[in-house]
């Protein structure tokens, strides 16, 4: 009887610590990026545009895991008769050093299109992150020809173990 008592504080004492030791975060921000393009036309209302894009996220509040943060972001969309479907992974580089991968889909019209994103994993303090989030990603006028350039509102939430 007195195994099963210490079996049963020990796993109560184990699942709070791990409950009080998770941290979780919601929250809005803006990324910014720029990009090079490779169009591939089908035809004249078809064309598949590859893509590898740097950027920056800010956080509204000025702080969080991936304010002040860098993105690398390698993609593809089809744009059928205006219809634009996005897809593609993209690598947080957090102020410390550390990394979180994330996968992506999107959709929408050419000039906006929207979408939603996944945590895949992380390193370092990011080890375990679980989460994701949804944004809305607007074109800018692009800098040269070949590149792009475009910002999304992004709202996320995550939990780290």
């Amino acid at each position: 009887m007195k195994k099963i008592f210490m079996v049963m504080v020990l796993l109560l004492t184990l699942s709070v610590v791990g409950i009080v030791g998770a941290e979780e975060w919601s929250g809005t921000g803006r990324s910014y990026f720029i990009g090079d393009l490779t169009l591939l036309p089908f035809s004249k209302d078809t064309v598949q545009v590859n893509y590898e894009a740097f950027g920056i996220h800010v956080s509204d509040s000025g702080k969080g895991l991936f304010h002040n943060s860098t993105n690398y972001i390698v993609g593809g969309a089809s744009v059928v008769k205006g219809v634009v479907t996005d897809s593609g992974f993209y690598t947080i580089i957090l102020t410390s050093g550390d990394k979180v991968f994330t996968t992506y889909n999107a959709s929408g019209k050419m000039g906006m299109v929207k979408g939603a994103f996944t945590y895949v994993s992380g390193t370092g303090k990011a080890t375990g992150i679980t989460g994701g989030g949804e944004f809305t990603r607007y074109p800018l006028q692009p800098p040269t020809k070949g590149k792009s350039a475009s910002f999304s509102i992004v709202k996320s939430h995550y939990t780290l173990p």
